[in-house]
């Protein structure tokens, strides 16, 4: 039923996780049987975002250890979310209920059920953003810390290796203490210099934050609506508009959360790094690599009791545990990904950092 969930959905053209950032920029790659890949940029040693862990260590059930540490291989997330017996009696209590009707019990099952199936899935397009996110507003760097990793033990650094020379400091930092001096504009006219002979800038990505001060700036009201009326408010669409008349890259805001999970406590992380600006081509920036799931592997046997299914190149595997294997009765629902996000176009990419 979760691969018909999930079919259903990509039929209507609706994504299940609309806060996900990585699929807008970057497309899945044909699946590898082999966890090592050529077009992995830099080098790495190498939740809730998901747990990075090692390629055979086991995932952490909301709750783990620390794990081994690899490099040049594709990152593997998971996540188990096991269903407690008190909710599998509320799911027998809906269907065997007299008083709801059919379409009634079937929302109601949807909610619960697939309320775990959603969870799971999204900790690993949460965990994939993070890395994502991260490096293409750190100058291409994104480090895997025991602040943004804590249960998945595995630490290092992963390094696109954007060009120094597509990295540039403004002339006077973006702060509140510089707002009545600060010229936004002209700082962007110097990167878009800087790439004019190389490659065709298409959007400027920016935090939430960063974006309301530069329509708070005095030079981009008077860039705007001019000296006389400089005290008249700006608004997203008027800088755009300008932008878009003179042939600039439109202004796009990058707003995401994730949660981390350390124990039984969740902290909120936003990946983007709020004093860069990133200045990016038109149409994808890079392409997921990911390796086959065991289960997807010919010659493996089926898993007995193992359902599997698939949200793009995600694997959904749900089971159950009881008296036979020494526990209490409990389905649990695990999604993994043998995954890492290479950002493609790192070249023609450039940084424009407000603050130091």
């Amino acid at each position: 039923m979760i691969q018909f969930y999930f079919d259903a959905v990509s039929e209507k053209n609706k994504k299940l996780f609309d806060k996900v950032q990585i699929t807008k920029y970057c497309d899945w790659d044909t699946p590898s049987e082999k966890f090592d890949f050529e077009a992995i940029l830099g080098k790495y040693n190498i939740s809730v975002a998901a747990p990075t862990i090692g390629l055979f260590s086991k995932e952490p059930v909301l709750g783990s250890e620390g794990l081994e540490t690899f490099k040049e291989e594709v990152l593997h997330h998971a996540l188990d979310l096991p269903m407690k017996e008190k909710d599998q009696r509320e799911v027998l209590s809906i269907m065997a209920s007299g008083l709801l009707t059919d379409e009634v019990k079937k929302q109601k099952l949807i909610k619960l059920m697939f309320g775990d199936v959603d969870t799971v899935v999204a900790s690993v397009y949460a965990k994939l953003d993070l890395i994502f996110l991260g490096a293409l507003s750190n100058e291409g760097v994104f480090e895997l810390n025991a602040t943004n990793n804590p249960e998945g033990g595995v630490r290092g650094t992963i390094n696109y290796n954007q060009p120094a020379e597509n990295i540039v400091s403004a002339t006077i930092q973006w702060t509140d203490a510089n707002i009545e001096t600060v010229d936004c504009f002209e700082d962007i006219q110097e990167v878009m210099e800087l790439a004019s002979d190389k490659v065709d800038l298409a959007k400027i990505l920016l935090s939430p934050a960063k974006l309301h001060y530069m329509l708070r700036t005095k030079k981009m009201k008077q860039l705007i609506w001019g000296t006389d009326k400089s005290s008249r408010m700006v608004n997203l669409k008027d800088v755009n508009s300008y932008l878009q008349e003179n042939d600039y890259p439109i202004l796009e805001s990058i707003r995401r959360t994730v949660k981390i999970q350390n124990g039984r406590s969740f902290t909120e992380l936003k990946p983007w790094n709020t004093k860069n600006i990133v200045f990016v081509p038109a149409g994808k920036l890079g392409t997921i690599k990911n390796a086959l799931d065991s289960t997807e592997l010919k010659g493996v046997m089926p898993e007995p009791g193992l359902s599997v299914s698939k949200y793009e190149r995600v694997i959904v595997k749900k089971w159950c545990k009881g008296e036979s294997d020494g526990s209490n009765h409990v389905e649990h629902t695990k999604a993994e990904s043998y995954s890492l996000p290479v950002i493609d176009e790192i070249k023609g990419i450039y940084t424009l950092k407000t603050e130091a």
